[in-house]
């Protein structure tokens, strides 16, 4: 996974957002890309805690009207690296999301940095089948845990311009032959099973 250079300037983005259930949920997966410039990867080197926040919308498509927010998420990656034993620690916080993990792979960290998966964003019976809904995610760089020195080595590090702009779905809605209770216990039974028949896509 190569580093963007500051001369190329390619702005980050949200791709491959996909979305589907897993149990009583309706959850989403979406990949962060061109993530890690040069300069972010250089703090992370040096010890700076670097963390991306995820905001998740799913909202219903209003044609005549305002679409309307029916459920959100908001979900921190967060890694720092060790430098006495060589390791990094990654951590997951949001809604219904919690992961630590420690590796001395940096491909492993960025993936883990850029990536999402399985993230709840509503309970299922929030969900009418006879509506149209659809996911909506963008991402931010948080700066606000550095500390003396980094806050001045890296003062002149445009950070504050990384932002991506929305990204979303096309029109999804909700299998109207959806058996709650039959997910539910196929959910207990195979918890890493994740349904994508209960979802259907309509192109724009």
């Amino acid at each position: 996974m190569g580093l963007v250079s500051p001369a190329s300037a390619v702005s980050p983005d949200v791709v491959n957002i996909g979305v589907g259930t897993k149990g009583k949920y309706v959850v989403m997966n979406a990949r962060l890309v061109d993530g890690f410039t040069e300069k972010i990867q250089e703090a992370i080197n040096n010890g700076v805690p670097i963390g991306f926040t995820f905001e998740i919308e799913l909202r219903q498509d209003n044609t005549a009207w305002v679409d309307s927010l029916i459920s959100s998420n908001k979900v921190r990656h967060r890694v720092q690296f060790d430098s006495l034993k060589k390791i990094y620690r990654f951590t997951e916080i949001g809604k219904n999301v919690r992961r630590n993990i420690i590796t001395r792979k940096k491909s492993r960290f960025q993936n883990l940095m850029l990536n999402l998966k399985d993230i709840p964003i509503a309970p299922i019976y929030k969900l009418d089948p006879n509506e149209k809904y659809y996911v909506r995610v963008k991402a931010d760089l948080e700066t606000d845990r550095f500390w003396f020195p980094f806050n001045y080595i890296f003062f002149f590090v445009p950070f504050s311009e990384f932002e991506t702009s929305w990204a979303q779905t096309s029109p999804l809605a909700i299998d109207p032959d959806l058996d709650l209770s039959k997910q539910a216990r196929g959910s207990r039974k195979k918890q890493r099973h994740i349904s994508r028949d209960v979802i259907r896509s309509f192109n724009k």
